[in-house]
């Protein structure tokens, strides 16, 4: 990950903070984007799912 325009301090700071993830909760689906777009908000794994056949 680490080359001339990506210092390596700064790839080991991004994996020191993914890490501090692995255990956080997730975050609530908001209810924002259903009142604005009149469809409920889904989680980018559902949003993945339904679009896998769009990358094969």
């Amino acid at each position: 990950m680490a080359g001339p325009h990506f210092p390596k301090e700064a790839a080991l700071e991004l994996v020191r903070m993914f890490g501090r993830t692995v255990d956080a909760p997730a975050f609530p689906v908001s209810d924002a984007v259903e009142r604005i777009t009149g469809r409920p908000a889904r989680t980018f794994a559902q949003w993945a799912r339904d679009h896998a056949a769009d990358f094969s």
